[in-house]
Protein backbone atom coordinates (compact mmCIF):
# COMPACT_ATOMS: atom_id res chain seq x y z
CA UNK A 1 0.00 0.00 0.00
CA UNK A 2 1.16 3.38 -0.67
CA UNK A 3 1.37 6.05 1.89
CA UNK A 4 0.95 9.52 0.65
CA UNK A 5 2.12 12.27 2.64
CA UNK A 6 1.94 15.91 2.27
CA UNK A 7 6.03 17.45 1.47
CA UNK A 8 7.72 18.99 4.21
CA UNK A 9 7.57 22.58 4.74
CA UNK A 10 10.53 24.40 3.10
CA UNK A 11 12.77 26.63 5.32
CA UNK A 12 14.93 29.50 4.35
CA UNK A 13 17.03 30.43 7.60
CA UNK A 14 18.68 34.03 7.56
CA UNK A 15 21.22 34.17 10.34
CA UNK A 16 24.72 35.30 10.27
CA UNK A 17 25.72 33.35 13.45
CA UNK A 18 26.87 30.08 12.18
CA UNK A 19 26.74 28.03 15.33
CA UNK A 20 23.42 29.21 15.72
CA UNK A 21 21.87 29.08 12.48
CA UNK A 22 23.49 25.03 12.55
CA UNK A 23 21.48 24.49 15.86
CA UNK A 24 18.94 25.75 14.39
CA UNK A 25 18.74 24.27 10.91
CA UNK A 26 19.34 20.63 13.27
CA UNK A 27 16.19 20.92 15.18
CA UNK A 28 13.93 21.97 12.56
CA UNK A 29 15.30 19.16 10.40
CA UNK A 30 14.47 16.73 13.26
CA UNK A 31 10.86 18.27 13.75
CA UNK A 32 10.41 17.46 10.20
CA UNK A 33 10.87 20.86 8.18
CA UNK A 34 13.13 20.67 4.90
CA UNK A 35 15.86 23.34 5.38
CA UNK A 36 16.59 24.77 2.14
CA UNK A 37 19.59 26.57 2.96
CA UNK A 38 21.30 29.16 5.61
CA UNK A 39 21.99 32.84 4.67
CA UNK A 40 23.90 35.09 6.15
CA UNK A 41 23.66 38.17 4.80
CA UNK A 42 20.97 40.22 2.54
CA UNK A 43 22.48 39.73 -0.65
CA UNK A 44 22.44 35.63 -0.31
CA UNK A 45 19.07 35.72 1.19
CA UNK A 46 17.54 37.51 -1.82
CA UNK A 47 19.60 35.62 -3.71
CA UNK A 48 18.30 32.09 -2.61
CA UNK A 49 14.63 33.70 -3.22
CA UNK A 50 15.30 33.69 -6.66
CA UNK A 51 16.77 30.48 -6.89
CA UNK A 52 14.03 28.93 -5.22
CA UNK A 53 11.05 30.50 -3.14
CA UNK A 54 10.73 29.07 0.59
CA UNK A 55 7.28 28.36 2.53
CA UNK A 56 8.64 30.60 4.74
CA UNK A 57 11.50 32.54 6.39
CA UNK A 58 13.15 32.67 9.81
CA UNK A 59 15.23 35.89 9.86
CA UNK A 60 17.44 37.58 12.11
CA UNK A 61 17.63 41.47 12.13
CA UNK A 62 21.64 41.69 11.99
CA UNK A 63 23.13 39.99 9.63
CA UNK A 64 26.64 40.34 7.54
CA UNK A 65 27.24 43.30 5.47
CA UNK A 66 25.75 46.67 5.47
CA UNK A 67 21.67 45.45 4.79
CA UNK A 68 20.02 44.57 7.86
CA UNK A 69 17.33 41.59 7.80
CA UNK A 70 14.32 44.42 7.73
CA UNK A 71 15.86 45.87 4.66
CA UNK A 72 16.36 42.01 3.08
CA UNK A 73 12.47 41.35 3.84
CA UNK A 74 11.66 44.40 2.01
CA UNK A 75 13.65 43.08 -1.11
CA UNK A 76 12.20 39.46 -0.51
CA UNK A 77 8.48 40.84 -0.54
CA UNK A 78 9.14 42.57 -3.88
CA UNK A 79 9.73 39.02 -5.18
CA UNK A 80 6.99 36.98 -3.35
CA UNK A 81 4.78 36.92 -0.91
CA UNK A 82 6.36 34.38 1.46
CA UNK A 83 6.14 34.57 5.16
CA UNK A 84 8.70 36.01 7.31
CA UNK A 85 9.45 35.46 11.09
CA UNK A 86 11.72 37.43 12.67
CA UNK A 87 14.66 35.74 15.08
CA UNK A 88 16.60 38.10 16.98
CA UNK A 89 17.86 39.77 19.79
CA UNK A 90 16.62 42.88 19.68
CA UNK A 91 13.22 44.59 21.36
CA UNK A 92 13.43 48.43 21.49
CA UNK A 93 10.70 50.07 19.74
CA UNK A 94 12.64 52.03 16.89
CA UNK A 95 13.61 48.73 15.73
CA UNK A 96 10.05 47.14 16.57
CA UNK A 97 8.69 49.99 14.70
CA UNK A 98 10.83 48.97 11.62
CA UNK A 99 9.52 45.34 11.86
CA UNK A 100 6.05 46.53 11.63
CA UNK A 101 6.41 47.95 8.50
CA UNK A 102 7.24 44.71 6.59
CA UNK A 103 4.30 42.98 8.41
CA UNK A 104 5.83 39.93 9.57
CA UNK A 105 3.91 36.85 10.77
CA UNK A 106 5.55 36.65 13.96
CA UNK A 107 8.47 37.86 16.00
CA UNK A 108 10.58 35.83 18.31
CA UNK A 109 13.72 36.99 20.62
CA UNK A 110 16.90 35.01 21.16
CA UNK A 111 17.64 32.79 22.75
CA UNK A 112 15.30 30.73 20.86
CA UNK A 113 13.09 27.63 22.15
CA UNK A 114 12.24 25.41 19.33
CA UNK A 115 8.81 24.59 20.35
CA UNK A 116 8.04 28.29 20.43
CA UNK A 117 9.80 28.36 17.07
CA UNK A 118 8.01 25.33 16.02
CA UNK A 119 4.55 27.01 17.32
CA UNK A 120 5.36 30.68 15.52
CA UNK A 121 5.47 28.55 11.98
CA UNK A 122 2.52 26.84 12.60
CA UNK A 123 0.44 29.79 13.45
CA UNK A 124 2.39 31.91 10.43
CA UNK A 125 1.89 29.87 7.65
CA UNK A 126 -2.02 29.25 8.51
CA UNK A 127 -2.31 32.87 8.85
CA UNK A 128 -1.01 33.07 5.47
CA UNK A 129 -2.90 30.33 3.61
CA UNK A 130 -5.88 32.08 5.30
CA UNK A 131 -5.19 35.23 3.85
CA UNK A 132 -3.85 33.55 0.43
CA UNK A 133 -7.78 32.23 0.01
CA UNK A 134 -8.96 35.50 1.30
CA UNK A 135 -7.07 37.47 -1.07
CA UNK A 136 -8.29 35.30 -3.91
CA UNK A 137 -11.30 35.06 -3.10
CA UNK A 138 -11.14 39.06 -3.61
CA UNK A 139 -9.63 38.84 -7.11
CA UNK A 140 -12.31 36.45 -7.71
CA UNK A 141 -15.16 39.03 -6.56
CA UNK A 142 -13.26 41.86 -8.19
CA UNK A 143 -13.17 39.88 -11.51
CA UNK A 144 -16.88 39.22 -11.42
CA UNK A 145 -17.53 42.72 -10.84
CA UNK A 146 -15.45 43.63 -13.63
CA UNK A 147 -17.20 40.82 -15.86
CA UNK A 148 -20.74 41.91 -14.91
CA UNK A 149 -19.55 45.61 -15.82
CA UNK A 150 -18.44 44.31 -19.24
CA UNK A 151 -21.21 42.62 -19.76
CA UNK A 152 -23.92 44.95 -18.77
CA UNK A 153 -21.98 47.17 -21.24
CA UNK A 154 -21.76 44.89 -24.26
CA UNK A 155 -25.47 43.86 -23.42
CA UNK A 156 -26.76 47.37 -23.77
CA UNK A 157 -25.36 47.61 -26.64
CA UNK A 158 -25.97 44.24 -28.26
CA UNK A 159 -29.97 44.92 -27.53
CA UNK A 160 -30.11 48.70 -29.00
CA UNK A 161 -29.90 47.19 -32.81
CA UNK A 162 -32.98 44.54 -32.39
CA UNK A 163 -34.65 47.15 -30.31
CA UNK A 164 -34.26 49.60 -32.64
CA UNK A 165 -35.38 47.38 -35.64
CA UNK A 166 -38.29 46.78 -33.72
CA UNK A 167 -39.17 49.82 -33.01
CA UNK A 168 -38.61 51.51 -36.55
CA UNK A 169 -40.98 48.47 -38.07
CA UNK A 170 -43.69 48.69 -35.61
CA UNK A 171 -43.54 52.42 -36.35
CA UNK A 172 -43.62 51.90 -40.15
CA UNK A 173 -46.81 49.65 -40.05
CA UNK A 174 -48.40 51.58 -37.44
CA UNK A 175 -48.51 54.63 -39.94
CA UNK A 176 -47.89 53.40 -43.39
CA UNK A 177 -50.28 50.61 -43.27
CA UNK A 178 -52.42 51.64 -46.36
CA UNK A 179 -49.36 51.76 -48.21
CA UNK A 180 -47.53 48.77 -47.64
CA UNK A 181 -48.21 45.56 -49.48
CA UNK A 182 -48.97 42.20 -48.08
CA UNK A 183 -45.72 40.79 -49.29
CA UNK A 184 -44.19 43.68 -47.23
CA UNK A 185 -46.09 43.54 -44.22
CA UNK A 186 -44.89 40.01 -43.56
CA UNK A 187 -41.39 40.78 -44.50
CA UNK A 188 -41.35 43.63 -41.87
CA UNK A 189 -42.94 41.00 -39.39
CA UNK A 190 -40.19 38.28 -40.34
CA UNK A 191 -37.73 41.16 -39.38
CA UNK A 192 -39.54 41.93 -36.40
CA UNK A 193 -39.68 38.00 -35.15
CA UNK A 194 -35.71 38.02 -36.10
CA UNK A 195 -34.89 40.50 -33.97
CA UNK A 196 -37.42 39.32 -30.82
CA UNK A 197 -35.23 35.58 -31.33
CA UNK A 198 -31.71 38.21 -30.99
CA UNK A 199 -33.29 39.77 -27.96
CA UNK A 200 -34.03 36.14 -26.68
CA UNK A 201 -30.86 34.78 -27.52
CA UNK A 202 -28.86 37.71 -25.33
CA UNK A 203 -31.41 37.17 -22.62
CA UNK A 204 -29.97 33.30 -22.77
CA UNK A 205 -26.36 34.19 -22.77
CA UNK A 206 -26.45 36.60 -19.97
CA UNK A 207 -28.57 34.15 -17.79
CA UNK A 208 -26.01 31.25 -18.43
CA UNK A 209 -22.92 33.28 -17.94
CA UNK A 210 -24.16 35.02 -14.49
CA UNK A 211 -25.23 30.85 -13.38
CA UNK A 212 -22.11 30.08 -14.24
CA UNK A 213 -19.71 33.07 -12.62
CA UNK A 214 -22.31 33.20 -9.48
CA UNK A 215 -21.31 28.73 -8.89
CA UNK A 216 -24.81 27.88 -9.26
CA UNK A 217 -24.24 26.35 -13.05
CA UNK A 218 -27.46 24.35 -13.77
CA UNK A 219 -27.03 20.78 -15.52
CA UNK A 220 -29.95 19.02 -15.70
CA UNK A 221 -29.12 15.73 -18.13
CA UNK A 222 -32.24 13.73 -19.76
CA UNK A 223 -32.47 11.31 -22.39
CA UNK A 224 -32.64 13.45 -26.18
CA UNK A 225 -33.23 12.46 -29.36
CA UNK A 226 -30.00 14.29 -30.03
CA UNK A 227 -30.27 13.57 -33.82
CA UNK A 228 -33.70 14.76 -34.13
CA UNK A 229 -32.98 17.86 -31.99
CA UNK A 230 -29.64 19.15 -33.82
CA UNK A 231 -31.76 18.80 -36.68
CA UNK A 232 -34.27 21.17 -35.58
CA UNK A 233 -31.37 23.72 -34.19
CA UNK A 234 -29.70 23.72 -37.34
CA UNK A 235 -33.57 24.33 -39.18
CA UNK A 236 -33.71 27.36 -36.88
CA UNK A 237 -30.73 29.28 -39.14
CA UNK A 238 -32.60 28.49 -42.60
CA UNK A 239 -34.02 32.33 -42.76
CA UNK A 240 -33.47 34.50 -46.25
CA UNK A 241 -31.02 36.37 -44.85
CA UNK A 242 -28.89 33.06 -43.39
CA UNK A 243 -29.71 30.95 -46.18
CA UNK A 244 -28.40 33.89 -48.80
CA UNK A 245 -25.55 34.16 -46.38
CA UNK A 246 -24.22 30.82 -46.90
CA UNK A 247 -25.50 26.84 -47.20
CA UNK A 248 -25.93 24.78 -43.93
CA UNK A 249 -25.41 20.68 -44.85
CA UNK A 250 -26.33 18.86 -41.94
CA UNK A 251 -25.21 15.01 -41.51
CA UNK A 252 -25.84 12.58 -38.83
CA UNK A 253 -24.18 8.93 -38.51
CA UNK A 254 -24.55 6.18 -35.98
CA UNK A 255 -26.46 3.57 -34.65
CA UNK A 256 -28.56 5.86 -31.57
CA UNK A 257 -30.67 8.57 -31.63
CA UNK A 258 -31.02 8.99 -27.86
CA UNK A 259 -28.52 10.17 -25.29
CA UNK A 260 -28.31 11.71 -21.79
CA UNK A 261 -27.17 15.03 -22.18
CA UNK A 262 -28.51 18.54 -20.85
CA UNK A 263 -30.45 19.45 -23.80
CA UNK A 264 -30.28 23.32 -22.95
CA UNK A 265 -26.47 23.47 -22.22
CA UNK A 266 -26.71 21.15 -26.18
CA UNK A 267 -29.06 24.59 -27.01
CA UNK A 268 -26.03 27.27 -26.08
CA UNK A 269 -23.18 24.54 -28.01
CA UNK A 270 -24.80 23.80 -31.11
CA UNK A 271 -26.30 27.32 -31.57
CA UNK A 272 -22.94 29.65 -30.65
CA UNK A 273 -20.75 26.97 -32.76
CA UNK A 274 -23.00 27.14 -35.83
CA UNK A 275 -24.16 30.80 -35.41
CA UNK A 276 -20.62 31.59 -35.38
CA UNK A 277 -19.60 29.70 -38.32
CA UNK A 278 -22.42 31.34 -40.51
CA UNK A 279 -20.95 34.79 -39.08
CA UNK A 280 -17.21 34.28 -39.72
CA UNK A 281 -18.03 32.47 -43.26
CA UNK A 282 -17.72 34.17 -46.58
CA UNK A 283 -20.94 34.73 -48.65
CA UNK A 284 -22.10 31.92 -50.49
CA UNK A 285 -20.16 29.66 -48.51
CA UNK A 286 -21.04 26.38 -46.83
CA UNK A 287 -21.42 25.25 -43.03
CA UNK A 288 -20.88 21.09 -42.71
CA UNK A 289 -22.41 19.89 -39.26
CA UNK A 290 -22.04 16.33 -38.88
CA UNK A 291 -23.41 14.44 -35.88
CA UNK A 292 -22.70 10.99 -34.63
CA UNK A 293 -24.45 9.29 -31.85
CA UNK A 294 -23.97 5.72 -30.56
CA UNK A 295 -24.12 4.50 -27.03
CA UNK A 296 -21.49 6.35 -24.91
CA UNK A 297 -21.13 9.42 -26.89
CA UNK A 298 -21.72 12.45 -29.00
CA UNK A 299 -19.44 13.37 -31.37
CA UNK A 300 -20.33 17.24 -33.06
CA UNK A 301 -18.12 18.60 -35.81
CA UNK A 302 -18.99 22.35 -36.99
CA UNK A 303 -16.52 23.01 -40.35
CA UNK A 304 -16.83 26.41 -41.92
CA UNK A 305 -14.87 27.59 -44.60
CA UNK A 306 -14.13 31.32 -43.92
CA UNK A 307 -11.82 34.30 -42.35
CA UNK A 308 -10.33 31.48 -39.77
CA UNK A 309 -8.56 32.25 -36.68
CA UNK A 310 -5.10 33.91 -36.36
CA UNK A 311 -2.66 31.06 -34.39
CA UNK A 312 -1.71 33.52 -31.93
CA UNK A 313 -5.22 33.36 -30.52
CA UNK A 314 -6.13 29.63 -30.20
CA UNK A 315 -4.39 28.65 -26.95
CA UNK A 316 -6.65 31.48 -25.78
CA UNK A 317 -9.97 31.22 -27.76
CA UNK A 318 -11.94 30.32 -25.03
CA UNK A 319 -11.22 33.55 -22.41
CA UNK A 320 -14.42 35.37 -22.16
CA UNK A 321 -14.46 38.86 -24.68
CA UNK A 322 -12.25 37.35 -26.85
CA UNK A 323 -12.47 38.61 -30.65
CA UNK A 324 -9.66 38.36 -32.89
CA UNK A 325 -8.53 40.88 -34.46
CA UNK A 326 -10.17 39.93 -38.30
CA UNK A 327 -13.49 39.50 -36.90
CA UNK A 328 -13.79 43.18 -38.00
CA UNK A 329 -17.92 44.96 -37.90
CA UNK A 330 -19.14 41.32 -37.17
CA UNK A 331 -21.03 41.75 -34.23
CA UNK A 332 -20.90 40.07 -31.06
CA UNK A 333 -20.21 39.96 -27.11
CA UNK A 334 -16.73 37.71 -27.50
CA UNK A 335 -18.50 35.03 -25.27
CA UNK A 336 -19.78 32.99 -27.40
CA UNK A 337 -16.90 30.06 -27.26
CA UNK A 338 -17.07 30.51 -23.35
CA UNK A 339 -20.31 29.55 -22.85
CA UNK A 340 -19.53 26.70 -25.23
CA UNK A 341 -16.26 25.52 -23.35
CA UNK A 342 -18.04 25.88 -19.62
CA UNK A 343 -21.39 23.86 -21.22
CA UNK A 344 -19.11 21.21 -22.82
CA UNK A 345 -16.85 20.64 -19.53
CA UNK A 346 -20.28 20.52 -17.36
CA UNK A 347 -20.85 17.22 -19.28
CA UNK A 348 -16.95 16.31 -18.23
CA UNK A 349 -16.35 16.29 -22.77
CA UNK A 350 -13.87 18.14 -24.59
CA UNK A 351 -14.13 20.32 -27.40
CA UNK A 352 -10.99 20.65 -30.18
CA UNK A 353 -10.36 23.49 -32.44
CA UNK A 354 -8.76 23.32 -36.05
CA UNK A 355 -8.29 26.32 -38.08
CA UNK A 356 -6.24 28.23 -40.73
CA UNK A 357 -6.83 32.07 -41.65
CA UNK A 358 -8.88 32.14 -44.90
CA UNK A 359 -9.39 28.72 -45.12
CA UNK A 360 -11.63 28.26 -42.58
CA UNK A 361 -12.70 26.91 -39.02
CA UNK A 362 -13.56 23.10 -37.45
CA UNK A 363 -15.02 22.38 -33.91
CA UNK A 364 -15.11 19.06 -32.71
CA UNK A 365 -17.00 18.47 -29.50
CA UNK A 366 -17.15 15.15 -27.79
CA UNK A 367 -19.95 14.79 -24.79
CA UNK A 368 -20.74 11.20 -23.12
CA UNK A 369 -23.48 10.09 -21.89
CA UNK A 370 -24.20 11.11 -18.09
Amino acid sequence: MTIVTEPATKILIVEDELVAANALSDGLTDMGYDVLEIADSSHDAIAQIHRQVPDIVLMDIKLRGESSGIVAAHEIQKISSVPIIYLTAFNDPDTLDQVISTSPYGYLTKPLRYTEVNMAIILALKKYHENKILKEALEKEKELHTLKSRILAMTSHEFSTPMSVIRLLVWKLQNFEDQITKEGRAKNLASIQSAIKDIHWLLEEVKFISCSESGEFPFHPEKVDVITYCQQLIDSFQTDDQIRKCRISFQSHGQRKFIKVDKKLLWHIIMNLVSNAIKYSYDGGTVDVDIKCDKDHLILSICDHGIGIPSEYLNNLFLPFLRAENVGNVKGLGMGLYIVKQAVEAHHGKIAVESEVNMGTKFTVYLPSA
